[in-house]
């Protein structure tokens, strides 16, 4: 799994994982040496912004179908098979006290 996200990352996600404030940071740097007009900077920086936040949702949507998939060949009970197990647990609880209350009654009847 960490080979994968290292992966993911090196694969050309910069943007992914660039913070908005290092965003700032080079759309300044590159203000500063000229090579981008002031008047376009905030529409340069909102573009990177608006672009990191697309790239980490789809790493994310990545990532949870990767672990989904492991964890379904792996055979990990998902909480839809404990809420299933836990529901049939009550039933079988359930059933078996009617049936000691059942048995109680026709044991004290026969006496």
């Amino acid at each position: 799994m960490k080979d994968f996200v290292k992966k993911g990352m090196a694969a050309g996600l910069g943007l992914a994982v660039i913070s908005k404030e290092r965003a700032e940071k080079a759309v300044n740097e590159l203000v500063k040496r000229g090579e981008l007009a002031p008047s376009a900077s905030r529409e340069l920086l909102d573009k990177l912004i608006t672009r990191g936040e697309q790239e980490r949702e789809e790493l994310d949507s990545l990532l949870r179908e990767r672990v989904k998939k492991i964890l379904g060949e792996m055979e990990v009970a998902t909480q839809e098979d404990i809420r299933r197990l836990e529901q049939h647990i009550r039933l079988l609880e359930n059933q078996l006290s009617e049936t000691k209350v059942s048995s109680a009654g026709s044991s004290g009847e026969s006496n």
